[in-house]
């Protein structure tokens, strides 16, 4: 059986799940170029199908989600129409927005448009911002012939779940399996497409995030905790607390958390600007700002201080600053000053209160189940704010679930996995497929040598290039070049886990400027360290090894690893072992050569970029960077002399 998973939100992206196997994987950004792109297009379907070795035509099954409150432009797919599947004596099938009207579901909620409006309109504030960036081709399309389908989650849901909530309100509250999973969370549809009609499913957003994790987790049971970004913690929208069980997946409650808004909230106090850069301003400071009465959920926070979390936490950060005479008031908030005291210390009380607050919902969660009586030892984490390492880290030590597995496309990038594994193992009963010895992360693009050397040769005399033995990039890191390393399928994911990455040697602290230099980034800004599996323990502690998706933070045990130790002695480690690919034999190579079994290993992309996904997108930095050399599926290319 092949299915199709389409999102439709921002980091949209196409795959195909063949026979429960993801074997085909595009992200929009990867092909268009735009960090985060909003949508799908042919581009992305025809690619993931080609790279699944299937034509069009053997698609069975087509799945479907969507950022909250996205609605699915579906102009930019050829013959690509949806309508909803009614019962036997109902009339003919209608559009999407057709039947919720004659259903009497408010269209104000369920089809705000935010895109056409952000556009049409000019809405202001976060959300037009983010929308026009993610979706330039909006500000010149015309809006009045474009084809669309309204926000389609808050279609199903419970009574139950908009009732106001706290953590401990949550933990002592009866959750009755039963009655929550005949609400599904999809929407079953019709699908024309390409002169066919498919049948598919709506997967609404968490229940994509919670199928993408426990389906690939390698678990037979798991808690599961979903959460991102989504603005409003009074309903299901911002995540959910549920239950993996063989080939089935519960929702138990939305946790009411808002720990990814305001995350990005105080990122832009800060000046940084984006959730990923405050993580790694978080360290420069002290979190003396952090108070226990704000952490919780959106409603422990409003019972115990009467404000609104996201707001409240904000009014008491500019508080707490301005009532400390140590700190220049003027630099809060400059981007060019993310280090100073004020800045950082407000990252990083954020970020205590960040996992302060996580580890209190892992912690009632875990209530919730035993309750039950329900019994595991695994706990699975998806959504944006799973990226938060420490975070990460802090719940495999410190919380009740002895197992933590994260998957490394658990940002939006990842739902169209989750829609596809949702709808054949939740509702068409298959059972999981194992993945072994863990869940690939290497599901994109791959390219032929033949086509590399084509887009090597078309450059004509700017660069030198050759085919080197296997030891060729080791030698260049022994050097102390700085090399870009690119084979085989790109990662899904936001994380360069060794096919699209830049490489250094760890050792000299100076690299840590070097590199930043070479790619356009902040100085202050650390990096990442891959190293052998097998040897993972001799120079890290405190997260669970193995560690194969740059997902879990570290202590770094040797004082030989400057340009990868960050100032609070941690570092966000991923263990590379024979599944690996040819990185491997890198990091054997540079470990044989030099004792030391770690490089550094950072994004192959350019400043405000997407990782690089094609050869030519690989050698146009190469003549437009400083890095040393560039290696692609083995050749070794560099700029030609002057």
């Amino acid at each position: 059986m092949n299915i199709l998973g389409l999102h439709f939100g921002h980091d949209g992206a196409a795959c195909i799940l063949r026979d429960g196997r993801i074997a085909g994987y595009a992200l929009r950004e990867r092909h268009n170029r735009v960090k985060h792109a909003l949508g799908v297009s042919d581009v992305e379907i025809n690619r993931a199908i080609e790279d699944a070795g299937i034509e069009a035509d053997d698609i069975d099954r087509v799945a479907i989600t969507s950022t909250q409150n996205m609605e699915l432009l579906t102009e930019f797919i050829d013959g690509f129409d949806i309508s909803l599947v009614r019962h036997p004596d109902d009339q003919a099938p209608a559009t999407l927005p057709d039947i919720l009207q004659r259903e009497n579901v408010d269209p104000a909620t369920l089809q705000r448009h935010a895109i056409r409006s952000t556009f049409l309109e000019g809405e202001a504030g976060f959300h037009s911002e983010v929308v026009k960036y993610v979706f330039p081709e909006g500000r010149t399309v015309d809006w009045s012939e474009i084809r669309a389908v309204g926000w389609i989650d808050n279609y199903i849901t419970a009574d139950a779940w908009e009732r106001p909530a706290g953590l401990d309100d949550l933990a002592g509250r009866e959750t009755g399996l039963e009655e929550i999973h005949r609400l599904g969370l999809h929407l079953p549809v019709t699908v024309r497409w390409r002169g066919r009609a498919l049948p598919g499913i709506f997967v609404q957003h968490h229940m994509a995030h919670a199928a993408a994790c426990f389906f690939r987790s390698g678990f037979d049971r798991a808690a599961v905790i979903t959460h991102d970004g989504f603005a409003s913690g009074e309903s299901y929208h911002g995540g959910l607390f549920a239950l993996g069980d063989g080939n089935r997946l519960w929702p138990m409650t939305p946790h009411h958390m808002t720990l990814g808004v305001l995350y990005e909230a105080i990122a832009a106090l800060t000046g940084v600007g984006d959730a990923g850069k405050l993580m790694g301003q978080a360290p420069y400071g002290d979190p003396h700002m952090f108070e226990s009465a704000f952490a919780g959920n959106e409603f422990d926070i409003r019972e115990s201080l009467g404000v609104n979390s996201v707001e409240g936490w904000r009014a008491h950060c500019r508080r707490r600053a301005g009532e400390n005479e140590a700190y220049d008031l003027a630099v809060l908030g400059d981007a060019g000053q993310a280090t100073e005291p004020v800045n950082a210390d407000v990252a990083a009380s954020t970020q205590r209160l960040f996992e302060e607050s996580y580890l209190a919902a892992v912690r009632a969660l875990a209530r919730i189940l035993e309750r039950q009586e329900i019994r595991t030892d695994n706990l699975c984490l998806s959504g944006g704010t799973a990226l938060n390492c420490p975070s990460n880290s802090r719940i495999w030590r410190e919380g009740p679930f002895q197992n933590v597995f994260v998957e490394p496309s658990c940002d939006d990038g990842g739902i169209a996995i989750g829609a596809a594994l949702h709808l054949y193992h939740n509702l068409l009963d298959h059972q999981v497929v194992r993945e072994s010895p863990y869940a690939s992360p290497y599901l994109g693009g791959a390219f032929s040598r033949q086509s590399v050397r084509q887009a090597i040769e078309g450059l004509g005399d700017a660069v030198r290039w050759q085919d080197p033995d296997d030891a060729a990039a080791a030698d260049d890191l022994v050097q102390d070049r700085v090399v870009a390393w690119f084979e085989g399928r790109s990662e899904a994911g936001p994380r360069a886990l060794g096919h699209r990455s830049i490489l250094a040697d760890a050792r000299p602290k100076e690299n840590w400027l070097r590199v930043n230099r070479i790619k356009g980034r902040e100085p202050w800004r650390p990096f990442a360290p891959i190293v052998l599996a097998e040897k993972a323990g001799d120079w890290f502690e405190g997260c669970p090894l193995p560690s194969p998706y740059m997902l879990f933070t570290a202590g770094v045990k040797s004082d030989r690893l400057p340009a990868i130790t960050h100032v609070d002695g941690s570092s966000r480690i991923q263990t590379v072992d024979e599944s690996c690919g040819d990185i491997y034999r890198v990091l054997q190579a540079f470990d044989a050569a030099t004792g030391v079994p770690v490089l550094m290993n950072t994004s192959f992309n350019g400043p405000g970029e997407p990782i690089i996904e094609t050869p030519e997108q690989a050698l146009a930095f190469l003549l437009n960077t400083e890095i040393d050399a560039v290696y692609i599926e083995g050749y070794r290319i560099e700029r030609a002399a002057g």
